[in-house]
């Protein structure tokens, strides 16, 4: 088994010939979210990737494996729903609909006047019942990720990392905060 074991993101240094010689590994979404897996490369090649916790594989990753060969990552064609609103609805209501499947954590792709969502049945469901135009599709899914899965440094954009509960009241950001940032 050939392990894998570092990530350049979108082949960050690399040459371009050395781009096109890198062999393909097309993944769904669902795979390229774990860090440790065993795969295949579809040629009968076994891998086994063990990057760092929390690394998610997105289109156009290049992959290391530790002889030093190259895999480039490709988003497989899989399962999507495509949402509009309706008819009966407005942009506005597909804004909101954006917000509510972040607040459930449902990974999603959007567009100027569409959103693709996984093609899950439970989920087409639902989102019939609000009157959202669905079209099912098969297409490579490649969405951002979600706020709770960047780092913290990112996701609360102050540069550092504290816990809120100080157990003490008026807690202060800035000047006079007194505890050292």
């Amino acid at each position: 088994m050939l392990i894998i074991n570092k990530l350049l993101p979108q082949g960050a240094g690399l040459a371009p010939v050395l781009l096109k010689r890198a062999g393909v590994l097309s993944l769904p979404f669902a795979a390229r979210q774990h860090h440790e897996a065993n795969l295949s490369d579809g040629q009968g090649a076994e891998l086994g990737l063990r990057l760092p916790v929390g690394t998610t594989l997105r289109d156009g990753d290049v992959l290391v494996a530790e002889d030093g060969s190259l895999l480039r990552v490709e988003a497989a064609p899989e399962a999507l729903l495509e949402v509009r609103a309706s008819a009966k609805q407005s942009l506005a209501d597909l804004f909101r609909l954006t917000h509510q499947l972040g607040e459930m954590h449902v990974h999603m792709e959007a567009a100027d006047d569409h959103l693709r969502l996984p093609g899950d049945p439970e989920l087409a469901q639902w989102l019939e019942r609000q009157d959202f135009a669905l079209a099912p599709l098969e297409a490579p899914f490649d969405p951002l990720p979600l706020l709770s899965q960047l780092p913290e440094v990112i996701a609360h954009q102050h540069g550092h990392s504290h816990d809120h509960d100080h157990g003490h009241a008026g807690h202060v950001h800035g000047p006079g905060c007194n505890h050292g940032h």
